[in-house]
C-alpha cells in the first residue's frame, strides 16, 4: 500500500496559504441578522440553512469557494443559475442558494 501524505501536503498548504492571505473566508453560518436579511427572498432558517450546506458541499466539488462578499446580492442570482446544471441543483437547491448567498453577501462586511 502507497502512502500519500506527500500528495496531501501540497494541498494543505495551498488551503492554509489561502486562509492566510484572506483568499478564503468561511461562508457565514446562519444567524438572526442574515434570516432578516433574506426577507426579499422570503427564505427561513431552515430553507437558509439548507442553502449554505449546498453551497459548501456543491460548489467545492470543482472549485474553491468564492466568500460570499465577491458579488453582490444582485449577482448571485445569475452566477447560481449559470452554475445550477453543472452542480446538479434542483430548483428548490437553487433557489436556497441563491436566498443564503444573497443575504449573506448583504450581510457580512466587505473588507
Amino acid at each position: 500500500m502507497r502512502h500519500r501524505a506527500p500528495v496531501l501536503v501540497p494541498v494543505i498548504s495551498l488551503f492554509l496559504g489561502a486562509c492566510a492571505t484572506g483568499d478564503f473566508a468561511a461562508p457565514p453560518a446562519v444567524s438572526p441578522s442574515l434570516i432578516a436579511s433574506a426577507h426579499l427572498d422570503r427564505l427561513g432558517a431552515q430553507e437558509l440553512s439548507m442553502g449554505r450546506e449546498v453551497f459548501v458541499s456543491r460548489c467545492l466539488e470543482c472549485h474553491t469557494l468564492p466568500s460570499v462578499t465577491k458579488y453582490s446580492s444582485n449577482e448571485w442570482p445569475h452566477l447560481v443559475a449559470r452554475m445550477a446544471g453543472r452542480a446538479n441543483l434542483t430548483g428548490s437547491d437553487q433557489r436556497a442558494v441563491t436566498g443564503y448567498l444573497r443575504a449573506a453577501s448583504a450581510t457580512v462586511k466587505r473588507y
